[in-house]
């Protein structure tokens, strides 16, 4: 009942996040900073994998060492680690739902290309290939978002800790905020970081006091009815 009662007291956060979230999309209507290269390097893994196949090696890997550099992060000691085409399984010597959730909502691949070419470019100028980075990080996006759905459809264990309402709510939110902080970083002068948290607060508001009006008037009903 815990879960439930925090994943629903969640949805109004979802809601606004979801609000804030279009409402950035839509500064990329005319596609500036060379964001074409970004949607074009989504459009095309999801393209790739319709006509061809899913790299579930590739997806297994990435999602288990995900599991395991959370693991790290929190503390833990990362003991050993399976990967195979049918799946995969990391033992840790302790979890948490941060854990547990992580492959689900950090797009381990994208980061990669995102860190090696900050770093790389430190040392040798890079910018003459930063469509061709956009390109990359858009394909690792898509492949993220098109392998996370189709993992959450074969009833994830990864689940179980959190419960299947709340880690779908956590998940949801987990994807929202860091889709958000990728656009912030890969396009500065277009999203706006602090705009997205100012738009989400009040819709969330928004949310917050209709459900709230709405429980309220159920409430009264039920009372006059008795």
């Amino acid at each position: 009942m815990r879960r439930w009662g925090l994943a629903l007291l969640l949805l109004p956060f979802c809601f606004g996040m979801t609000s804030a979230f279009i409402f950035l999309l839509k500064a990329f209507k005319d596609v500036p900073e060379n964001s074409f290269y970004f949607f074009i390097g989504m459009g095309s893994y999801l393209t790739f994998q319709w006509i061809f196949f899913r790299p579930m090696r590739t997806y297994v890997f990435g999602h288990e060492m995900t599991h395991a550099l959370a693991a790290w992060m929190s503390g833990a000691r990362v003991k050993k680690m399976k990967v195979s085409k049918s799946g995969g399984s990391v033992s840790v010597s302790k979890t948490n739902l941060f854990v547990a959730l992580a492959p689900y909502f950090i797009p381990l691949y994208a980061l990669l290309v995102f860190v090696l070419y900050a770093v790389v470019n430190q040392f040798y100028s890079l910018q003459t290939y930063w469509r061709w980075t956009l390109w990359f990080i858009g394909v690792a996006v898509g492949f993220h978002m098109a392998l996370t759905i189709y993992a959450l459809k074969q009833k994830q264990p990864d689940l179980k800790m959190g419960g299947t309402f709340l880690s779908g709510v956590l998940i949801y939110l987990g994807n929202m905020i860091l889709m958000t902080i990728f656009l912030t970083l890969l396009f500065p002068k277009t999203a706006s970081w602090k705009h997205f948290l100012q738009v989400t607060g009040h819709q969330t508001w928004w949310a917050t006091v209709k459900v709230f009006t709405a429980v309220q008037h159920l409430i009264f009903k039920v009372q006059s009815f008795l």
